[in-house]
């Protein structure tokens, strides 16, 4: 009795430590001990600076529609972006058409987005 005890013991051991050929795996070492899993660094964003006259603003997506001397640009408008008369903060509402605006913007997957936009 003592001896089967002692050899399933010895057996469950084993099964435990080879992982009896069903990939049973102790532990996974952590991300970043995969170098060839790691995701490649996201490429730098490019920055704009647009200058131009609001033609078009739409509320509900939250796009002003610029007007440069290379044509119309859309510009993203987002919760984080930073929106100046002169020296006081303003809001998106004040923005409208025929207002001349100054726009720091970067370029995230091929669509500019409005980081400071100064009313001027």
């Amino acid at each position: 009795m003592v001896g089967i005890r002692v050899f399933s013991a010895a057996a469950l051991a084993a099964l435990l430590v080879c992982g009896g050929g069903a990939g049973f795996a102790l532990a996974d070492p952590p991300p970043w001990a995969h170098p060839h899993l790691r995701a490649s660094n996201p490429p730098p964003r490019a920055h704009a600076v647009i200058v131009g006259t609001v033609v078009g603003i739409d509320y509900g997506s939250a796009a002003l529609m610029v007007a440069t001397n290379r044509g119309i640009v859309p510009v993203a408008v987002t919760p984080s972006t930073n929106i100046f008369r002169g020296s006081s903060y303003a809001s998106f509402a004040d923005l409208g058409r025929g207002a001349h605006v100054e726009i720091d913007a970067a370029d995230i997957a091929g669509r500019l987005i409005a980081q400071l936009i100064r009313i001027r």
